[in-house]
């Protein structure tokens, strides 16, 4: 399985975010947006932090894929 975070870029842009930002906004270190660049897994409270900031479900920030 991999994880896929095309959602969060997409939220981020229609909220006029830079990844700066969302950094910020969600107390994330340079170590976490790494990980999120390069679609690895993060913990789930880095994931409830994106749905407050977003006022979202966790669906729609990120998609989770098979990998046969």
């Amino acid at each position: 399985m991999s994880v896929r975070y095309d959602k969060l870029w997409s939220l981020m842009q229609s909220n006029k975010m830079t990844r700066k930002d969302l950094a910020k906004a969600a107390g994330l270190s340079p170590y976490m947006m790494t990980k999120l660049n390069q679609s690895r897994p993060v913990s789930m409270e880095v994931m409830l932090r994106f749905c407050r900031i977003f006022h979202c479900d966790i669906g729609d920030v990120m998609e989770v894929i098979e990998i046969d």
